[in-house]
């Protein structure tokens, strides 16, 4: 068996469709491309893919990560190819590479860009009076019921740049902070009518 690991964008209407739809998008195209996928055991058998970290819906992915188990290995160059063709227009292969003897890769980081529409509205954020809290406190919802999250430990950086923000965050055995709820600690409500948020890149470093 062969992992390999793919390296992709999505832009253009199509990041607004949920992860769930992501995945069976990358199937369909697998299967037309007739790439040699290992399937699942079972009644019900499936191709054995996965995306370590979903991006959410309605966010720009610019180098985005898709792993998947080959039978056998395939060249990077007719794996690239075959699956462009079978692939949405939104969606690039920007790299191909064989991990089958590395070591199990885990989320070190992702950065994030911040496009300000209106950057007179960058007057506004106070990042220093931010990072200085020791706890921000965000409440989520799921399955019906509140929770209460500190995404504070999870902000690792926040850099201002002329026309926005980077943001760095990092995962915490505890949760992952998203950036819209960075950027609602920095903005308050009024923050959706002034930003584009792109997913930049899923920094990934080598488990012990």
């Amino acid at each position: 068996m062969v992992k390999v690991r793919i390296r992709f964008s999505k832009s253009g209407d199509i990041r607004f469709i949920s992860h769930h739809d992501l995945m069976r998008v990358f199937e369909r195209a697998i299967r037309r491309a007739n790439l040699p996928i290992v399937m699942s055991k079972g009644f019900n058998p499936h191709p054995k893919l996965s995306i370590p970290l979903a991006l959410s819906v309605g966010i720009i992915g610019r180098d985005e990560i898709l792993e998947l188990d080959l039978q056998k290995s395939v060249p990077s160059e007719v794996l690239v190819k075959s699956l462009g063709l079978q692939l949405p227009k939104e969606i690039s292969i920007l790299s191909v590479e064989d991990i089958s003897n590395s070591k199990k890769d885990l989320v070190r980081n992702i950065t994030y860009e911040v496009v300000f529409k209106n950057t007179d509205f960058l007057e506004t954020v106070k990042i220093n009076e931010l990072l200085q809290q020791s706890s921000i406190i965000v409440n989520r919802s799921k399955d019906g019921h509140q929770k209460l999250f500190n995404i504070r430990p999870s902000i690792e950086e926040i850099k201002e740049k002329p026309n926005g923000l980077i943001l760095t965050i990092k995962p915490t055995p505890e949760g992952t902070a998203k950036p819209e709820e960075v950027l609602h600690a920095l903005c308050g409500d009024r923050e959706k009518e002034f930003f584009e948020i792109i997913r930049m890149k899923v920094n990934l470093s080598s488990s012990a």
